[in-house]
């Protein structure tokens, strides 16, 4: 009874005095501090999750205004550039301005006929000159032609559109020059990749128009000093149908500038200047305004004395040359 009593105490004893034998006491304490450890790590693992929840919607939210913000300075400096381009206005401006000035336009009649004439400015850049052909009289040359007058058609009133810069669709539409060059043999335009042509016009009316152009040009050479003559090659231009009671001519303020020389072909030819003229041309159909530039040229004697006297007089200054080695006639064998 003793025992059972003892026993029974044992097992009716509250938790916190229950206790293990010694071979188990230790695993369950051990036991029971993991369990303690990982509910300790297990809210510490969720106030850092919930904290780095909380950071990336923080971190995202910071992202997405640097992003945005970032696109919308991308936007801004687009749009900017757009504006400064072409803007979309501007585009619908040039487009109106030149449908409203060629609605009425008759491009067959010059401007302000019957009432004065046309005045063109002209002006030239020599991109190069030469070769030029003693044999054939003539000259090459590469310009930029260009001519300036005023269409009062052509005005227009904007306020954002001071000046429309055309491409050559443009040429055909309006009233042009029926310039001519006069001493030239065969002279080509510049087509590629485009052709070379240039419209501007302004709101007041006034036009420039520019083309490049390679020129044969007729240059009378006068060879009595040979070698060492001088030449005044002209290039020589006019209206073709124009008198000078519709059309005039006149020469801009440093009407006619040249390229850098080295890139000539004048070979065996130094250019001294170049000067303009204007002149009147008296034919049966009327007089016409003559414009003029002269060339002025000086042959090398360095270039003639390289190219002819030296290969020429070789064989006799040095007849131990090949080229001056004399063959000797064969003497006839001795019977």
């Amino acid at each position: 009874m003793r025992k059972f009593a003892a026993n029974t105490r044992i097992f009716l004893a509250p938790a916190a005095s229950f206790a293990l034998p010694g071979s188990l006491s230790a695993p369950f304490r051990s036991l029971q501090q993991v369990i303690r450890l990982c509910g300790k790590m297990t809210i510490k693992f969720a106030a850092i999750r919930a904290l780095l929840l909380v950071l990336l919607v923080v971190c995202g939210a910071r992202c997405d205004l640097l992003d945005y913000g970032d696109e919308d300075e991308e936007d801004q400096h687009d749009t900017a550039v757009n504006q400064l381009l072409v803007p979309r206005s501007h585009q619908a401006d040039a487009t109106n301005i030149l449908n409203n000035l060629l609605k009425e336009y008759d491009k067959t009649l010059r401007p302000d006929i019957g009432v004065k004439p046309t005045v063109i400015d002209v002006g030239i850049y020599v991109n190069s000159i030469g070769p030029v052909s003693s044999i054939d009289m003539e000259y090459q040359i590469d310009i930029i032609f260009a001519q300036t007058w005023v269409d009062t058609r052509l005005r227009y009133n904007s306020s954002s559109m001071r000046l429309l810069t055309l491409n050559s669709n443009m040429v055909g539409l309006i009233w042009l020059p029926d310039t001519i060059f006069r001493n030239s043999k065969t002279a080509d335009s510049h087509w590629i990749t485009t052709p070379n042509q240039l419209l501007r016009i302004w709101n007041n009316g006034k036009i420039l128009y520019t083309l490049r152009m390679t020129i044969n040009a007729e240059c009378q050479l006068q060879l009595h000093n040979f070698p060492m003559d001088e030449h005044s090659c002209p290039l020589v231009f006019s209206s073709y149908g124009y008198p000078r009671d519709e059309i005039i001519y006149k020469w801009k303020r440093n009407s006619v500038e040249t390229s850098d020389q080295k890139y000539w072909r004048l070979y065996q030819f130094d250019f001294m200047g170049l000067r303009n003229t204007t002149d009147v041309l008296t034919t049966t159909s009327g007089d016409y305004v003559l414009m003029t530039v002269y060339f002025d040229l000086s042959r090398r004697m360095g270039y003639f004395t390289i190219q002819t006297y030296i290969p020429v007089s070789s064989p006799w200054c040095c007849p131990g040359s090949p080229s001056g080695s004399r063959a000797t006639p064969r003497q006839p064998e001795q019977l």
